[in-house]
């Protein structure tokens, strides 16, 4: 072993910069899914996006984990992973079109199936230098080949609601691979800290949806008045999102020591991420709609995302927290309240004005975060955020 390569053992992982590379592949999907939610802000064409984040939500992970598992940087794992990004490239340029076309749904599914196969072929090549990775391989490849040959039936045989449904039942057997895989998980350790900050920065770019959402809208709106504050209150929200999940949500350095050895608390935290993500996506993808919006109220389908995925989004929190901490700790206890008290919104959500149904949310969201880190703990906390 090289001096160097010493070294470089004892220096804690990070995320690479080919990863934020291909975390910028995954940026313009995500944007093509929220953009389905405001360009068409009612409950059906809701529904449709938050389905379609799914898979798009579990190619990442498949690739983070992968790369957390056996990942070494070199140039053939770089191509293969770059020819996986091409596919996700193409599910982004196909999403907008899925249940208008079989072309675009088929477009999407082989672009799917392509960025899976991506996965396949690191895998395969992992195996030479890792054979620990033989039975999780093996378990992946079984998998893959079954659940891929749904999507190809249901896109090319199918029509209509029954090729939809179809897809959520490929989708559901993809989603419980892993539960199934049990032990050979457990062949394969992982780095901890490394797949927390992973998971972080995927969240950072979900977050950036609401970011862009509020800044696009308050564009289109140009100069009116309501639309200043709407959009103060879109931001205060998205600050109170970041906030609430990097400072108190038990994702500080340190915090998972558990996640590398996989089993029940790897399931929590990456399963536990969809929720999560989704309700972050869902949000986002309502608040460029609210901010621009000439009206006194949000429809409730747009209400509906704004606080509903709030809470969504704290009660997953919580829960990610409590497969940690058991659920009787203070900070799961303080997160479900205030996921209650926001869902308890919705009724009223016809009559607040839009400002109103962005910013409480948003002070909840600060009064959460306060309540979980009280006195001397708040500096800490911040500093640990930032």
């Amino acid at each position: 072993m090289t001096q160097l390569s010493a070294v470089e053992q004892e220096l804690p992982r990070r995320a690479t910069w080919f990863e934020l590379f291909g975390d910028l592949v995954f940026v313009a999907a995500v944007g093509q899914t929220t953009h389905r939610i405001g360009s068409h802000p009612h409950a059906a064409s809701i529904a449709a996006a938050a389905a379609l984040f799914v898979p798009l939500w579990w190619t990442w992970v498949l690739y983070a984990v992968r790369a957390n598992r056996a990942d070494r940087d070199r140039t053939v794992q770089r191509l293969l992973t770059t020819a996986g990004l091409a596919a996700v490239a193409g599910m982004a340029v196909f999403l907008g079109g899925v249940g208008h076309g079989r072309g675009a749904d088929a477009g999407f599914v082989v672009a799917y199936l392509g960025a899976r196969a991506g996965v396949a072929a690191l895998y395969l090549w992992d195996l030479r230098s890792e054979p620990r990775l033989r039975r999780i391989t093996t378990a992946y490849l079984t998998g893959s080949a079954l659940t891929g040959s749904i999507w190809l039936t249901a896109t090319f045989a199918l029509n209509g609601t029954a090729r939809y449904v179809t897809w959520g039942v490929a989708m559901a057997g993809e989603l419980i691979l892993p539960l199934l895989a049990g032990r050979r998980l457990g062949d394969s350790t992982g780095d901890a800290e490394h797949l927390r900050e992973r998971f972080g920065l995927f969240t950072i770019i979900v977050i950036g949806e609401s970011v862009l959402g509020f800044t696009n809208g308050l564009v289109k709106a140009h100069t009116a008045p309501m639309a200043a504050l709407n959009a103060a209150a879109a931001f205060a929200l998205s600050a109170g999102l970041w906030w609430s999940y990097f400072s108190a949500s038990s994702t500080r350095p340190g915090a998972h020591e558990a996640l590398a050895s996989g089993g029940r608390h790897m399931h929590a935290y990456v399963f536990g991420h969809l929720p999560i993500q989704l309700a972050l996506a869902v949000t986002g993808g309502a608040v460029g709609t609210a901010v621009s919006t000439t009206g006194h109220h949000l429809n409730g389908a747009l209400a509906a995302c704004v606080l509903g995925g709030t809470g969504v989004f704290l009660a997953a929190t919580a829960l990610v927290r409590a497969s940690f901490t058991g659920v009787r700790e203070q900070v799961v206890l303080i997160r479900l309240a205030t996921a209650a008290l926001t869902l308890c919104l919705l009724p009223l959500a016809g009559t607040l004005p839009v400002a109103a149904t962005l910013a409480i949310p948003a002070a909840l969201l600060a009064a959460s975060v306060a309540a979980e880190t009280p006195g001397h703990r708040r500096r800490l906390a911040f500093q640990q955020a930032g």
